[in-house]
């Protein structure tokens, strides 16, 4: 899977934009958006299944889930064990990604209690604006606006998430690429730290591609998916 999915899929990666974005007309911040028809699963609870896929059924049978809908996520299973676990589309990703707007991708993740609560709220406030017609520029200052007044917060200890579904797609190639554990950070230690590099790392530094994210996203590749089919081999 190129570095560039990697970001797109597997976390928010944030544009660093100036905050006067946010003084633009309104006009000027809105953008065309597709018919969002293509990217929404018709059958519910083929996409709360699909957002279970991607982590242990131990964890995501008890775990909350969200589905999309034309104006954002929305509950579709309340669950009691603090996971939260939702299929994420291409316009969850990057804003600078080339593949912004491919209706082909589906990402499969599943939150634990201190992911759901410091990182998925950014995300889920990314896809209520795009689907709403903001620019990609409004966007980026807005999340930016967010982290600096603290109302999103940096990653709780312990932040993480699981991406193990056989079923996701993360490119517009279709590629699965890996099953992995995903790991949330703030930024006041570089992911040298970890000794994190590049796709052929242990350890992934999944913000690699922009410096100015406010958080810090570490994979770890792992053999199995959610099912138990073996993925990288013997």
């Amino acid at each position: 899977m190129p570095t560039r999915s990697l970001g797109s899929r597997a976390a928010l990666v944030l544009a660093s934009l100036p905050v006067a974005t946010l003084a633009l007309p309104l006009a000027a911040q809105r953008a065309t958006v597709p018919d969002i028809g293509p990217y929404l699963i018709a059958d519910g609870a083929a996409e709360v299944a699909l957002a279970r896929s991607a982590a242990p059924k131990a964890i995501s049978d008890s775990a909350t889930v969200l589905v999309l809908r034309r104006t954002g996520f929305v509950e579709g299973a309340r669950g009691s064990n603090g996971f939260t676990c939702a299929v994420f589309r291409s316009f969850g990703g990057p804003l600078n990604d080339p593949d912004f707007w491919d209706p082909h991708v589906r990402a499969p993740h599943c939150f634990n209690s201190a992911a759901a609560s410091t990182v998925l709220p950014a995300m889920l406030k990314q896809t209520e604006l795009v689907l709403a017609g903001q620019s990609r520029a409004a966007i980026g200052a807005r999340i930016e606006h967010g982290y600096a007044t603290h109302e999103f917060p940096s990653p709780a200890p312990g932040a993480m998430a699981y991406m193990l579904s056989p079923e996701q797609t993360l490119t517009s190639s279709g590629s699965h690429w890996m099953p992995h554990l995903m790991f949330y950070y703030d930024k006041s230690l570089p992911a040298s730290m970890w000794g994190a590099g590049d796709n052929s790392a242990p350890v992934i530094d999944g913000s690699a591609s922009d410096p100015h994210a406010p958080v810090l996203t570490l994979f770890v590749p792992v053999r199995r998916w959610s099912n138990g089919a073996l993925a990288l081999g013997k």
